[in-house]
Protein backbone atom coordinates (compact mmCIF):
# COMPACT_ATOMS: atom_id res chain seq x y z
CA UNK A 1 0.00 0.00 0.00
CA UNK A 2 1.23 3.53 -0.93
CA UNK A 3 2.01 5.62 2.03
CA UNK A 4 2.38 9.60 2.56
CA UNK A 5 5.70 9.16 3.20
CA UNK A 6 6.41 6.99 0.04
CA UNK A 7 4.23 9.27 -1.93
CA UNK A 8 6.61 12.02 -0.92
CA UNK A 9 9.90 10.44 -1.22
CA UNK A 10 8.85 9.47 -4.56
CA UNK A 11 7.89 12.21 -5.62
CA UNK A 12 10.77 14.27 -4.33
CA UNK A 13 13.15 12.29 -6.03
CA UNK A 14 11.41 12.56 -9.17
CA UNK A 15 11.53 15.82 -9.17
CA UNK A 16 15.22 16.30 -7.95
CA UNK A 17 15.83 13.78 -11.34
CA UNK A 18 13.42 15.97 -13.51
CA UNK A 19 15.86 19.24 -12.05
CA UNK A 20 19.09 17.17 -12.93
CA UNK A 21 17.67 16.53 -16.25
CA UNK A 22 16.37 20.21 -17.26
CA UNK A 23 19.45 21.82 -16.08
CA UNK A 24 21.34 19.63 -18.85
CA UNK A 25 25.41 19.02 -19.22
CA UNK A 26 27.42 21.54 -20.58
CA UNK A 27 30.14 20.69 -22.78
CA UNK A 28 33.68 21.98 -21.96
CA UNK A 29 34.29 25.40 -23.06
CA UNK A 30 30.48 26.35 -23.04
CA UNK A 31 29.57 29.26 -21.17
CA UNK A 32 26.40 28.22 -18.57
CA UNK A 33 23.50 30.39 -18.84
CA UNK A 34 22.87 33.25 -15.96
CA UNK A 35 22.11 31.44 -12.70
CA UNK A 36 18.10 32.41 -12.30
CA UNK A 37 16.98 33.34 -8.66
CA UNK A 38 15.56 30.30 -6.81
CA UNK A 39 12.00 30.37 -6.68
CA UNK A 40 10.95 29.48 -3.06
CA UNK A 41 7.73 26.42 -3.02
CA UNK A 42 4.33 27.53 -1.71
CA UNK A 43 3.49 25.79 1.27
CA UNK A 44 -0.32 24.56 1.56
CA UNK A 45 -1.76 23.06 5.11
CA UNK A 46 -4.46 20.75 3.66
CA UNK A 47 -6.40 20.18 6.33
CA UNK A 48 -6.83 22.62 9.34
CA UNK A 49 -9.32 22.87 11.81
CA UNK A 50 -10.64 25.74 13.44
CA UNK A 51 -13.36 26.13 16.27
CA UNK A 52 -14.89 29.37 18.30
CA UNK A 53 -15.11 29.70 22.39
CA UNK A 54 -18.33 27.46 23.69
CA UNK A 55 -21.26 29.81 23.43
CA UNK A 56 -24.98 29.14 23.77
CA UNK A 57 -25.51 28.93 20.09
CA UNK A 58 -22.00 27.11 19.29
CA UNK A 59 -21.89 24.57 22.00
CA UNK A 60 -19.12 21.90 22.23
CA UNK A 61 -19.70 18.42 22.64
CA UNK A 62 -19.42 16.59 25.87
CA UNK A 63 -16.15 14.15 25.79
CA UNK A 64 -16.45 11.60 23.67
CA UNK A 65 -14.34 10.49 19.62
CA UNK A 66 -16.10 14.06 18.45
CA UNK A 67 -14.85 16.89 20.76
CA UNK A 68 -12.14 19.88 20.17
CA UNK A 69 -8.71 18.70 19.82
CA UNK A 70 -7.50 21.61 22.57
CA UNK A 71 -9.81 22.65 25.52
CA UNK A 72 -10.11 26.18 24.46
CA UNK A 73 -10.82 27.89 20.68
CA UNK A 74 -8.48 27.70 18.32
CA UNK A 75 -8.57 30.74 16.09
CA UNK A 76 -7.13 32.16 13.00
CA UNK A 77 -5.66 34.63 15.13
CA UNK A 78 -3.54 32.34 16.58
CA UNK A 79 -3.38 30.47 13.34
CA UNK A 80 -1.64 32.77 11.46
CA UNK A 81 1.46 33.93 13.73
CA UNK A 82 1.51 29.79 13.92
CA UNK A 83 1.86 29.43 10.00
CA UNK A 84 4.80 32.52 9.60
CA UNK A 85 6.78 30.68 11.85
CA UNK A 86 6.36 27.29 10.47
CA UNK A 87 6.99 28.89 6.44
CA UNK A 88 3.15 27.94 5.37
CA UNK A 89 1.35 30.14 2.89
CA UNK A 90 -1.67 29.23 3.01
CA UNK A 91 -4.14 26.93 4.69
CA UNK A 92 -7.46 25.13 3.58
CA UNK A 93 -9.38 25.41 6.79
CA UNK A 94 -11.86 22.10 7.34
CA UNK A 95 -14.79 22.70 10.15
CA UNK A 96 -14.25 20.52 12.63
CA UNK A 97 -16.90 17.72 12.55
CA UNK A 98 -18.44 18.19 16.21
CA UNK A 99 -19.93 21.30 14.97
CA UNK A 100 -21.92 20.18 13.00
CA UNK A 101 -22.64 20.86 9.61
CA UNK A 102 -21.27 24.80 10.26
CA UNK A 103 -18.85 26.78 7.59
CA UNK A 104 -19.65 30.40 8.79
CA UNK A 105 -15.72 30.53 11.06
CA UNK A 106 -14.40 29.34 8.37
CA UNK A 107 -15.79 31.38 5.38
CA UNK A 108 -14.95 34.20 7.67
CA UNK A 109 -11.62 33.51 8.01
CA UNK A 110 -11.07 32.64 3.70
CA UNK A 111 -13.21 36.36 3.45
CA UNK A 112 -10.65 38.03 5.88
CA UNK A 113 -7.38 36.97 5.04
CA UNK A 114 -8.29 35.34 1.14
CA UNK A 115 -4.71 35.20 0.50
CA UNK A 116 -4.01 32.83 3.62
CA UNK A 117 -7.08 30.61 3.56
CA UNK A 118 -10.24 28.92 1.95
CA UNK A 119 -12.29 26.89 3.54
CA UNK A 120 -14.02 23.22 2.89
CA UNK A 121 -17.80 23.36 2.58
CA UNK A 122 -19.70 20.82 5.16
CA UNK A 123 -22.54 19.72 3.34
CA UNK A 124 -25.31 17.59 3.98
CA UNK A 125 -25.44 15.95 0.30
CA UNK A 126 -29.10 14.85 0.95
CA UNK A 127 -30.31 18.03 2.27
CA UNK A 128 -33.43 20.02 -0.13
CA UNK A 129 -30.69 23.12 0.10
CA UNK A 130 -27.50 21.76 -0.57
CA UNK A 131 -27.75 22.65 -4.56
CA UNK A 132 -27.84 26.21 -3.40
CA UNK A 133 -25.21 25.64 -1.07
Amino acid sequence: MLSRRSFLNSTIGAGAGLALASAGAQPSGAQAPAAQPARRRMIVDSQVHLWLAQAPDRPWPADGPARAHLPYPFTYDKLLPMMDEAGVDRVIIVPPSWEGERNDYGMEAARKFPDRFRSMGRILLNSPQAPAL
